[in-house]
């Protein structure tokens, strides 16, 4: 399984890059011809030099033109509170905590012709007061880069467009992968997609995404494959064999008025060596499934129905570390999603919406049957308190969204939380354990939440907005177990303002 895992890695991710050095030569220069032997002077940069380095006064371009590049930005600030924020019940004093957090980035598009770009977006990340602070999640500095990829339309062949460096990857309603913006940094990733659109109503779309290079763990100085070790040139790295990576291909399409979004991915490595954490390392995960969305009329109403649903297959080899727990099993996961909508033809256009939500936990009997949800945007689905994630779970929501006016946007949404394993912990919304099987006792009811949201729009084209929302949590008999009586219930609230162009 492992060699076959690995040859359909390294296969995909070898043809993907021969099409790029296959591809057209995008500048006038040509590599020059002695006319005596085929040997020609080395670039020293491995490209070809149209713009050297300077020696003294840095170079003029005559390539660059102002009209071919375009700026946009992001600017968003947002003040947030929560109480009891660890359910502490009868165990020790309910905190409560208050943060102002602020993201900024600016975006440069630079279009070297038709169908060849260049994107850059660095971000700032800051927690007011923390200064430098670690408050970038992925990251430890407070400026960094959000998005940076070259972008080819019809390469080699018409229709096909491929993105090679840091990018979003954003499916459906992003529940495996979404851009998390709601979070200060967000997901971004590292790799090579393409994007084939096969007719009018289907597109092909295949990436490989790295998620882990672990030859990288040392200093950051010096070359991470060759001389940057940590016990210098003769000692090898400790952890270099457990890289990340994640294979995707998807064929979204339009078939008698319905979307359908058929997938399958492959993933291996992981967050950590522990089996709770969000992806467990040394792995080697499937999944097949794929999302449907079906909108039409009745009555005058409009009804909007969604399906997704993904099942996972595989192993987990052993881990090294003995915080690792139980290695060398086989996977067995799923994942289902339905949610349904009818919007009134009334003023201020109400829409009444449920969704049932389920997820696969372990159950013990030697398999690993939690499922592993990648990289979603989980404040958006499982209530905006962010207590629960599509792992080991029952959820069942009710809702109602409305306009006010034109430019405001207002819903109210009821969940009601489960764990489907006893045998299994509850997972928050970053797909770490944060309650253990044990904790839990063996009740699976692990609370109820309300939330309440209003956005209002103030320019034309949305550009500038302002959100306010708010949320309870009501724990369930798993969160009184876990704090040894009555955990408490939970409050929480924020505002921002946001601003783009």
């Amino acid at each position: 399984m492992k060699r076959l895992n690995d040859g359909i890695k390294w296969t995909l991710a070898a043809v993907l890059f021969a099409g790029i050095t296959a591809g057209p030569v995008m500048a006038e220069k040509t590599t020059p011809a002695t006319g005596k032997n085929s040997a020609v002077p080395a670039v020293p940069r491995a490209i070809p030099d149209l713009l050297p380095y300077h020696k003294f006064d840095p170079p003029k371009s005559k390539l660059f033109d102002i009209s071919k590049l375009t700026i946009s930005g992001d600017l968003r600030v947002r003040p947030e509170f929560r109480t009891n924020t660890a359910f502490a019940g009868n165990t020790g004093p309910k905190n409560n905590t208050f943060v102002v957090q602020q993201w900024a980035r600016l975006g440069f598009n630079y279009s070297i012709s038709p169908d060849v770009t260049f994107f850059f977006q660095p971000q700032y990340s800051k927690n007011w007061g923390a200064n430098p602070g670690t408050d970038a999640v992925s990251s430890n500095a407070t400026i960094f880069m959000r998005q940076s990829f070259m972008l080819v339309r019809n390469f080699l062949v018409p229709n096909l467009t491929i993105k090679a460096g840091r990018q979003l990857v954003v499916w459906g309603n992003h529940r495996m992968f979404g851009h998390f913006d709601w979070n200060n940094v967000g997901w971004a990733h590292d790799g090579l997609t393409a994007n084939y659109k096969l007719n009018k109503s289907t597109t092909l779309q295949v990436g490989w995404l790295r998620s882990n290079e672990r030859n990288c763990t040392g200093p950051s100085t010096g070359n991470c494959i060759g001389n940057n070790r940590p016990g210098g040139m003769g000692t090898p790295f400790a952890d270099a064999t457990d890289d990340g990576n994640v294979v995707y291909v998807r064929a979204p399409m339009k078939v008698m008025g319905a979307v359908l979004e058929p997938t399958y991915i492959w993933h291996d490595g992981g967050t950590g060596g522990a089996m709770n954490a969000p992806r467990p390392g040394n792995q080697s995960r499937h999944t097949i499934g794929g999302r449907g969305v079906k909108k039409f009329a009745a009555g005058g109403a409009r009804v909007d129905v969604t399906l997704e649903g993904y099942y996972q297959f595989g192993e987990i080899g052993m881990g090294g570390a003995t915080s690792a727990g139980n290695r060398n099993m086989d996977i067995e996961a799923f994942a289902f999603h339905i949610d349904g909508g009818v919007t009134l033809p009334v003023p201020m256009q109400p829409r009444l919406s449920a969704e049932f939500n389920t997820a696969s936990g372990n159950k013990g009997d030697g398999k690993w049957r939690s499922f592993d949800q990648l990289y979603p945007t989980n404040h958006i689905h499982f209530g905006y308190m962010d207590r629960m994630s599509w792992k080991n779970m029952n959820h069942l929501a009710f809702g109602l969204q409305m306009r006010p006016q034109a430019q405001s946007h207002f819903e109210v949404t009821g969940h009601i939380f489960q764990r489907q394993e006893a045998t299994d912990g509850v997972y928050h919304a970053g797909q770490a354990q944060f309650i253990s099987a044990a904790d839990g006792g063996s009740a699976t009811n692990v609370g109820e939440e309300v939330d309440v949201v209003y956005t209002h729009f103030f320019t034309p084209g949305n550009h500038v907005a302002w959100q306010i929302g708010g949320g309870v949590f009501l724990p369930g008999e798993v969160m009184d177990n876990w704090r040894g009586g009555n955990a408490g219930e939970q409050s929480w609230g924020y505002t921002q303002l946001w601003v783009n162009f």
